[in-house]
């Protein structure tokens, strides 16, 4: 919003100035050292208004180029670590209740979503002994 105003605000401005200076032409002399340039105002203002409006393109075009793609990536991102930390909730309650195919599967989508987590190894640990529980408590059933 605020670089809106100040491109509205260089437009009235640079394009009064014009309107101004073509009822009143002068000459712009510039002096660097030895060299000594003059050119019509009018002439130069058009070309400094071209030159801050480029300036200004070029900067909303490496703002949509290199910035907005990083924040979607973010967004992308989080998103993922959102969806993996619901699997890994999914996960705990499945191991909590005994349910080790419930937790197996909500395992592999965590994995799908974090990668290598370091929860991912302690969880196929806690699947694998909620697994040997089962069978232990199923044998000492059976007798």
């Amino acid at each position: 919003m605020i670089r809106l105003l100040i491109i509205l605000i260089i437009f009235i401005s640079g394009y009064g100035l014009l309107f101004y200076l073509f009822n009143n032409a002068g000459n712009l002399s510039l002096v660097l050292g030895i060299w000594q340039l003059s050119i019509p105002i009018v002439q130069f203002l058009f070309v400094l208004i071209t030159f801050l409006i480029l300036l200004i393109l070029f900067s909303y075009a490496f703002t949509k180029l290199f910035i907005y793609p990083r924040a979607a990536y973010m967004r992308y991102k989080s998103s993922n670590e959102q969806k993996g930390l619901e699997h890994l909730r999914e996960t705990l309650v499945a191991i909590t209740e005994g349910n080790t195919d419930k937790a197996t599967q909500s395992q592999k989508k965590f994995k799908k979503y974090l990668g290598k987590d370091p929860l991912n190894k302690i969880l196929q640990t806690q699947i694998k002994k909620t697994k040997d529980l089962k069978i232990v408590n199923v044998e000492k059933g059976s007798d």
